[in-house]
């Protein structure tokens, strides 16, 4: 008998993949391939004695008549496999992913939330756990996929909800704007990652293996299939090509300028942080950085500070301004509106607190403010 390759297999003449303990075979649909296939699967259990689980087994059927479906099915004993299915928890489907197959990941960040916010937790607890487990949720997929935009948008409102109001769902205005609360903390922001720029940083990694021209067989599957000779960086997908492929040239598109720079290029290595730091822009180092993120401040108190220091924080001229409250004077002084120069700095009831703090620690300090004074003290001490 006669074995056909799959169509998009014959020229690198590809018959498998293995993965760890699974196996993965292409063959064009007809009867004679896969009869060949079962055969060879015998052949291999008679000389070996492992027998292959046929329960466990899947063969996906594309373009073939049903009866010569049902014909496989019946010699071979095997399930028949359904586009999309997970593999390592990851969808895996011919088509492009839609934002339902994404469903999983974003409920495991709503579960996650929902479980932690029984507890009242402080900004500083909050933000340990945006960073340590909610932005790294989607870290796995985001190596592979190239998340739909809508995906990106829920889970970094999911993310932002909970920062600053402590659940999933936040019904106030949002007092910082994300993409400030991603900067690094020395240009001004708290150091959560960007999804957006990270998931097009790590899939960086597959436009930089084409330009490196790395000795993978994706690689010399892509160059047969579809690039066949062009120059990679002014390559332009044809519009029958597959979505998986066309996110990969955009991600090219967007990131080409600085592969051709390479100044992130060291032993020919790609680093998906050079490529984050790079998408995020060039940035201004803010002067009161160390001054807020030390090892001397608490997190809570160094929070408090960041919001303080950017006048963000929820004082009584913003409620006024978003109609929460209708009183908008000083709750220490009761003779002026509360904004953060107010309350830091012209009032009363905060000056004596601040001339009484300086007399007990016996430090004669500059007329600043309580908060930037006392940053400055436990920076120093």
């Amino acid at each position: 008998m006669e074995f056909t390759f799959h169509p998009l297999c014959r020229s690198l003449r590809l018959t498998h993949l293995c993965f760890a303990d699974d196996l993965l075979m292409f063959c064009r649909g007809d009867r004679t391939s896969i009869i060949v296939i079962l055969r060879a699967f015998a052949t291999f259990s008679m000389a070996s004695g492992l027998v292959m689980n046929s329960e466990k087994s899947d063969i996906y059927f594309n373009g073939m008549r049903d009866e010569e479906v049902h014909y496989i099915l019946n010699i071979s004993s095997f399930r028949e496999g359904h586009f999309p299915f997970r593999y390592l928890g990851i969808p895996i489907s011919h088509k492009r992913m839609a934002i339902g197959d994404c469903s999983r990941l974003v409920d495991k960040v709503v579960m996650r939330i929902r479980g932690w916010g029984a507890r009242k937790l402080s900004y500083a607890e909050r933000l340990v756990l945006v960073q340590a487990v909610l932005t790294q949720l989607h870290n796995f997929w985001a190596r592979i996929f190239l998340f739909p935009v809508t995906v990106l948008d829920r889970i970094e409102r999911i993310c932002r909800n909970y920062l600053l109001g402590g659940s999933e769902q936040f019904h106030k205005m949002p007092n910082v704007a994300w993409e400030k609360i991603c900067r690094d903390r020395k240009h001004g922001g708290l150091g959560i990652m960007h999804g957006r720029n990270w998931n097009l940083a790590m899939l960086g990694k597959f436009v930089w293996w084409l330009v490196s021209k790395a000795d993978h067989m994706w690689i010399k599957w892509v160059n047969h299939i579809y690039i066949k000779g062009q120059d990679w960086l002014t390559y332009t997908p044809p519009i029958h090509s597959s979505w998986s492929w066309r996110m990969i040239c955009k991600t090219k598109d967007k990131m080409k300028d600085s592969f051709c720079t390479g100044f992130w290029n060291e032993q020919n290595i790609y680093s998906a942080a050079k490529g984050y730091t790079w998408l995020q822009g060039s940035q201004i180092k803010v002067p009161w950085y160390p001054l807020i993120w030390n090892k001397v401040n608490s997190p809570k108190h160094a929070f408090i500070g960041w919001l303080a220091v950017q006048q963000n924080l929820m004082t009584k001229d913003r409620l006024l301004k978003y109609g929460i409250i209708t009183d908008g004077r000083c709750d220490l002084c009761l003779n002026h509106i509360e904004t953060h120069q107010h309350i830091l700095y012209e009032c009363v009831f905060s000056a004596m607190c601040w001339s009484a703090l300086k007399t007990w620690v016996g430090i004669n300090m500059p007329n600043v403010g309580i908060l930037e004074w006392s940053i400055h003290w436990l920076a120093g001490h």
